[in-house]
This record gives C-alpha cells, structure tokens and sequence, in this order.
C-alpha cells in the first residue's frame, strides 16, 4: 500500500507542478533549538496556494477526476482548508464547487471560500454533520464528493511535501507532520518509507483531539466522541480507515501537545521566525520549539511541516494576545 501512494505522489509531482507552489524550507537558527536537536528545517506551507498544504491534494484529486469524467460541479465538506483548495482548483478548472463547513468556520476561511466562488453551506459543529450534508448535496446534484483525507488521489498529492523536502536537503532523520484526518502524514509517511527508511515520522497532535494517539493506545482505529483545540483545522472525530493504515505500515510514532505549547508554538514562529502560520500550521513543531518537560527530544536533523497559515486577524490577536512572553 504504501508503495502505490509512493508511486502516484511522484506522478502527482508532476502532474500538478504548474498549479502549486514549492514552498521554502528554511533553517530555524540554532539559539531557538532546544537541547539535542541539532538542526531544524521548517517547509513552509502556509506560503503554500489556498494558503495551506491542501492544494496539493485538491489539484491532484481534480486532475485524476477531471480526466476520467466530465463534471459539472464537485462537492466537499471541510472545517475551511480543504474547502477552499477544492473551490480555487474547481474554479482553475472552470467548474462549480459546494463546501460544507462548521457554524464556528474562521471566518477567513470562510471568505476565502466564497471569493473562489464556492457555495459555502454551514452545518453543525462535527465533521460528521459536514460528511453527511455533503453526501446528501452531491447526491441530490448528482456531482463527485472531494474527501478531505481518505482517499489515495488526495493522500499522495499531499506526500508531495516529503519528496520536495528530501529533494532539497536529503538526509532528514525526523519529520515533524500535524494529524487530524491524516492525510498529510499518511502521504509524508509513504514516500519516507520508501526513500528514506531511516527517518523516523511524528504525527502531532493535540491532546483533546488526538485520535491517532488513542487508536495506537487501542491497536485499532477509533472514533472519538468529540475534539476540542485551537488547532481548528485538526478535529475530525477519527483518522481516515487508508490513512490509519499507511501510518501504521510506516511505523509513525504519536505525539500529542498541550494547548499552552499549541500557543507558544504559534508565539515563537509569529513573533520570532516570522512565519505567517494559523494554529493548526504550528502543532507540528510544538514539541521542538515549545517542548514540554520529560523525556530528553531525539537528536539529529529535523523538518517540520508548518501545514496552513489562514486564520482571522482578530482570532490571531486574541491567541497572541493573551500568550505568556516567551524568552
């Protein structure tokens, strides 16, 4: 399994090039680096287009689909990422785009959706309500569904990051990916399996809404109750059943974060590195830049995934804000 997301990420490389943007990789300076690690890269998708890692996938989907049949319009549900990478490649492709989302949505996701000219339709607050409206609009419209993280065309357009990152630098002895539905890490953990078999894949999350976590503590995929964090766009109530699998055959390791390192993380890269980046795009290298007390971290040479920069100015300034001074 993993060597087919492999296989199709190096032609999702290709087949998308003209369409996304290959983010910079820039090295955190080393008096911000805690004990042990010895180098640290950040791939910078929230400089990504859509603002987020999202439009790799989305274009890679929309390219496969558009290819094998003709469509008037395309369906997604989505907490606002993915939702507006599908309605910016849907309008690139000439066709319609409908994006169910949560009540709560920021509301720069949400404008974003809606200047693509996406139909944005506000359902509830799980992502289990979003799935089921979208199901029942693509079925009434008679359109395709666009899933956000469970699907091989989705999975390998977003591994497209590993193989840009192992391009530029090489050798990489960890590699830092947020988890929410898992198609980031997945796709990352397939390509690193493959071409670099050493590098060790930690899958972040936060730690009341962490059900790659519980389902490693369980030995089985798990479906949470309910998600709760600042990192909006990391809630679904479960991994992906595709996902779930690739990251277990690549041995992912979990790591789950506090909200108070969730917002010194967002802190330090905001006011410190420069790095425009939304909660969510911060989980990642939290336990390197904000570390809890413990177990000593892993040395060697780091990436991190700062997976999506779109968030409300106001949201932004209340987090920030309200964020002890860090030294």
């Amino acid at each position: 399994m993993t060597a087919e997301i492999e296989r199709l990420a190096r032609e999702a490389r290709g087949r998308i090039s003209d369409r996304i943007l290959q983010t910079p990789l820039e090295e955190v300076p080393s008096r911000f680096l805690p004990e042990g690690v010895e180098r640290l890269w950040l791939k910078r998708e929230c400089c990504q287009l859509s603002g987020s890692f999202k439009a790799r996938g989305a274009a890679h989907f929309l390219d496969r689909l558009l290819e094998r049949e003709d469509a008037a319009g395309v369906v997604t549900y989505s907490s606002g990422n993915h939702g507006r990478a599908v309605a910016e490649a849907a309008a690139g492709r000439g066709i319609a785009a409908v994006v169910t989302a949560p009540d709560s949505i920021d509301p720069s996701k949400a404008a974003a959706i809606e200047a693509a000219g996406g139909e944005l339709v506000r359902v509830g607050s799980s992502s289990v309500e979003r799935y089921q409206r979208a199901q029942e609009i693509a079925s009434e419209r008679g359109w395709p569904l666009v899933p956000p993280f469970d699907h091989d065309w989705i999975i390998s357009g977003q591994g497209t990051v590993a193989l840009e990152v192992l391009e530029e630098i090489g050798t990489v002895d960890h590699f830092w990916v947020p988890v929410g539905g898992g198609g980031l890490s997945s796709g990352c953990a397939a390509v690193l399996h493959h071409n670099a078999p050493d590098c060790q894949l930690h899958a972040v999350e936060p730690e009341d809404a962490a059900p790659f976590a519980r389902s490693l503590q369980a030995g089985e995929r798990v479906t949470l109750e309910s998600t709760a964090s600042e990192a909006d766009g990391l809630l679904p109530l479960a991994i992906g059943e595709r996902n779930w699998r690739l990251l277990r055959a690549s041995d992912a390791r979990s790591v789950t974060i506090s909200e108070e390192q969730l917002v010194a993380s967002l802190v330090r890269l905001r006011q410190q590195l420069s790095v425009p980046c939304e909660p969510s795009g911060a989980v990642s290298v939290a336990p390197l830049l904000a570390p809890a007390g413990g177990a000593p971290l892993p040395s060697g040479r780091h990436v991190a995934v700062i997976s999506g920069g779109n968030v409300d100015d106001e949201r932004l300034e209340r987090l920030l804000s309200a964020a002890p001074r860090l030294p």
